[in-house]
């Protein structure tokens, strides 16, 4: 992966190496200290990005690029830069799906998905979709409401890791410099499991990455998203899933041990097939396995499917190493396992079945996705210093450095 600079749909790739590169973040944090000797700390709420970069005997096409943004020869406006260190294009915010109210419009979304009404600052953002049918979207946005900053030819990557399961496809929006709609790209439902890798097509200036929902969820944390220059790695990246139910779980068939029953319900076994019979009473319940039957890790994704009659509704209960209930994911077959959780013990809330009924044919899907890189987002650059000195012998060649800070969108 090489460096990227310019305006959008106009950055250039610089293939030569730089000599000296310096990409920290400038944290900003301020020390004081009390008359009693005790400290305290101040940081700001963002910490901008500095870049160093130096080239020794650049090739003359890439020197007149950047001489051409240092001096401001197409305009005065900031600058984007994509360096080979950029691993996760997306905010910080975006990337790890925790709030800052302030950027909360990172995320567009349509009003099937819900977000929720009461938000505090660096809360883990959780959605819910509770009825499928029509749009069904979140799109990330930079926080000036733009896509994010491309040039033709560019090859991107992105996908949520921690949605596969309940994503049916990641998209494409490609946006022209003015922001007018060019084209949109999606990946499909058979490759959700993956990176979207696609081509930036000509004339795109900005990308909005998306992401589609197949089934509907409740309260489901967002998190783990990434976007970027297509890797090596991308090609070939998986998430991993696995069924968990035995062969007789997943087609209905005995033994009723699979099973666990509260009062109020009986479970029987007729042919081959496990029945129930409810009561309809007042927590009457059936669950498949027991308290430690389903090992899970926290970060998963697990997705119940079943045909159990008189259904009033699906609920996922956590527990951790010794079987203690921990968390529940209620009015929902689909969640992610939370900290603390070792298991998934899932369980059906029933009404009446007054004659014994086949449970019927069920599974249960583990999903993992791999760690995604930290967002650094993709904020403006502002060149605040620069040097030439033409190479002696080779005229044509520059010693080029550079000196970039970030800037408020």
């Amino acid at each position: 992966m090489n460096l990227w600079i310019g305006r959008p749909g106009a950055m250039r790739e610089i293939t030569d190496g730089a000599a000296e590169f310096d990409r920290s973040p400038d944290l900003g944090v301020k020390e004081f200290r009390s008359l009693g000797g005790g400290v305290t700390a101040w940081a700001p709420p963002t910490q901008p990005r500095r870049l160093s970069l130096s080239w020794d005997a650049m090739q003359a096409e890439d020197a007149y690029h950047l001489d051409r943004l240092a001096r401001r020869v197409d305009g005065p406006g900031p600058i984007y830069v994509i360096d080979p260190g950029s691993d996760n294009w997306l905010s910080a915010g975006q990337g790890s799906g925790r709030v800052m109210l302030s950027a909360l419009d990172e995320w567009e979304h349509d009003t099937s998905v819900i977000f929720p009404p009461a938000l505090l600052d660096w809360d883990l953002l959780r959605i819910s979709l509770p009825v499928s049918g029509g749009n069904m979207r979140v799109q990330y946005k930079r926080p000036d409401r733009t896509g994010y900053p491309v040039t033709p030819g560019m090859q991107l990557a992105f996908w949520v890791p921690g949605m596969v399961g309940v994503a049916a496809e990641w998209r494409y929006y490609f946006l022209s410099p003015s922001g007018a709609s060019l084209l949109s790209v999606g990946s499909g439902n058979a490759k959700s499991d993956r990176p979207f890798i696609a081509t930036v097509p000509e004339g795109a200036a900005y990308a909005v990455p998306v992401m589609w929902f197949g089934r509907t969820f409740v309260d489901l944390p967002l998190s783990g998203a990434v976007l970027r220059e297509a890797l090596p790695e991308d090609l070939t990246a998986r998430a991993a899933k696995r069924q968990v139910f035995s062969a007789n779980m997943q087609a209905g068939t005995g033994p009723i041990t699979d099973y666990t029953a509260t009062a109020g319900v009986t479970l029987s076994v007729n042919a081959g097939k496990a029945l129930l019979a409810s009561t309809g009473a007042a927590g009457a319940a059936v669950s498949f396995g027991g308290a430690k039957s389903f090992a899970v890790t926290p970060g998963e994704i697990v997705n119940l499917t079943h045909a159990v009659p008189a259904t009033n509704t699906s609920t996922l209960v956590w527990t951790d190493s010794a079987g203690t209930v921990v968390g529940q994911s209620r009015d929902t077959s689909i969640g992610r396992v939370p900290p603390g959780a070792a298991y998934v013990w899932p369980k059906i809330e029933l009404g009446t079945v007054a004659t014994a009924t086949a449970i019927g044919a069920a599974s249960l899907e583990i999903t993992s996705g791999p760690d995604v890189p930290p967002g650094e987002g993709t904020r403006p650059y502002s060149i605040t210093g620069y040097s030439v000195t033409p190479v002696p012998g080779r005229v044509r060649e520059r010693d080029v450095s550079l000196e970039l800070v970030e800037v408020t969108e």
